[in-house]
């Protein structure tokens, strides 16, 4: 019986050492971002990959003679759209087709571009930024013939992009887009950034009291001598071309369309056509 009451003790003690209730269990791993498998080659394709931690889709057209080395246009949607309608409104495959590049069109977030907190890793400039290293790792773009396209709010976020990912981009094309108005984007854009920019402004646009204003910003930062002005057009009007010399051997070219409202325009309702005119440009200009 003694024997019995001493075990009675010992267990007695022990309960009250040990815990009054279970630990929880540790907390699981988080399921891996579903991504759609990625095989380089000609077509379209609908792909994703994961950017701090979050799955970001974005459409990929590669042309018939696909192969590695091929130059690269990202093509950014305006506010409230996306990249399938960013496909449409632009027509850039058929000139990918044709002049052989990769045309990939990234979808923000919501519709929108998220600047972030400034500088290469914040918001979507860093997520265009490893995008940009993605093509070039997967599918053997060439870093040197990277460039970004844009309308409206995409097209504002492409002046972001030269300013602060500095020789990433050989050019740029803002579409009916204004460059934010930073006062430190003022400061010259420095020798490391040659950065070309096309840009196309309607004279009817809402924002076109703006262009003035981003023009001289964009001249002054990059150090970019009088512009030469020439008449250009079609059957459905005029236009004019200005072309200015910058440092560093990069251009800046305008084409100011005076009746042309909030619009990318096309040959068959403007007097330009921009997605021709913009690769023009594109591929007279390649980083280091």
């Amino acid at each position: 019986m003694k024997r019995v009451i001493a075990l009675a003790g010992i267990v007695t003690v022990l309960s009250a050492c040990g815990p009054a209730t279970p630990a929880p269990p540790s907390p699981a791993a988080s399921p891996a971002l579903s991504l759609p498998a990625e095989q380089p080659g000609p077509g379209d394709h609908q792909l994703a990959m994961a950017h701090d931690g979050v799955r970001r889709d974005f459409t990929l057209h590669a042309p018939a003679a696909y192969r590695p080395g091929l130059p690269v246009v990202l093509v950014l949607h305006g506010y409230g759209s996306d990249s399938a309608g960013a496909v449409r409104q632009s027509g850039l495959n058929a000139v990918a087709d044709r002049a052989g590049f990769l045309a990939v069109y990234p979808q923000g977030l919501g519709g929108a571009w998220d600047p972030g907190a400034g500088g290469p890793t914040g918001g979507d400039v860093g997520f265009l930024a490893a995008l940009a290293d993605h093509l070039v790792t997967v599918w053997g773009a060439d870093r040197t013939r990277v460039y970004a396209a844009g309308f409206s709010a995409g097209a504002a976020f492409t002046y972001r992009l030269a300013r602060e990912l500095p020789g990433r981009f050989a050019a740029i094309a803002p579409v009916s887009g204004r460059m934010d108005n930073v006062p430190a984007w003022r400061t010259p854009l420095g020798a490391g950034n040659a950065v070309s920019v096309v840009t196309f402004q309607g004279g009817r646009d809402q924002m076109a009291a703006s262009w003035d204003g981003t023009n001289e910003a964009w001249s002054a930062a990059a150090g970019c001598g009088t512009p030469k002005a020439a008449a250009v057009g079609n059957a459905q009007g005029s236009a004019e071309r200005r072309v200015a010399t910058c440092a560093n051997g990069a251009e800046h070219v305008v084409f100011a369309i005076p009746a042309m409202g909030h619009e990318w325009p096309n040959a068959t309702e403007h007097p330009v056509a921009a997605s021709e005119l913009m690769w023009e440009v594109f591929s007279r200009h390649r980083l280091p």
